[in-house]
């Protein structure tokens, strides 16, 4: 029988739970670098990751208040081109040669670029009253 000389201690009745305690320590000490190196390296995984969902975020952030401003911008001009081509139609039925519609349609075309959204509304509203007034009759 051949006798092998190791550094784990001989267990006894006598020091059970010290010698657990013991082997406990010496496989944690050998083990823990180990689980160290993957749980840091997957710490980092995570944080990269978080990173990218955060820049992410952002540029989607960005993009979205540019689509806002590129859809409100479009809004703007597809309501001026609606108001033009309803003033294109007074001149062609030869409205605009009453001096008050005149005056007010030469202050609305210097000024249309100028409006907001709204005041818009209020004077595509107004033609198309106009023009449903005039052919109207």
């Amino acid at each position: 029988m051949n006798i092998i000389e190791t550094s784990i201690p001989d267990v006894t009745k006598r020091n059970i739970s010290t010698n657990k305690e013991a082997i406990a320590d010496s496989v944690i000490q050998n083990v823990y670098p180990l689980f160290d190196e993957v749980y840091q390296a997957k710490l980092d995984l995570v944080l990269q990751l978080k990173n990218r969902i955060k820049t992410g975020k952002s540029q989607i952030r960005n993009e979205k208040e540019t689509m806002q401003q590129l859809i409100a911008a479009y809004q703007k001009e597809k309501k001026v081109s609606k108001i033009l081509g309803r003033i294109e139609k007074l001149v062609a039925a030869g409205l605009t040669y009453d001096p008050t519609m005149q005056h007010e349609t030469v202050i609305l075309l210097k000024i249309i670029d100028k409006l907001p959204a709204d005041k818009l509304e209020h004077q595509l509203a107004k033609t198309t009253q106009l023009l449903n007034k005039r052919f109207s009759q």
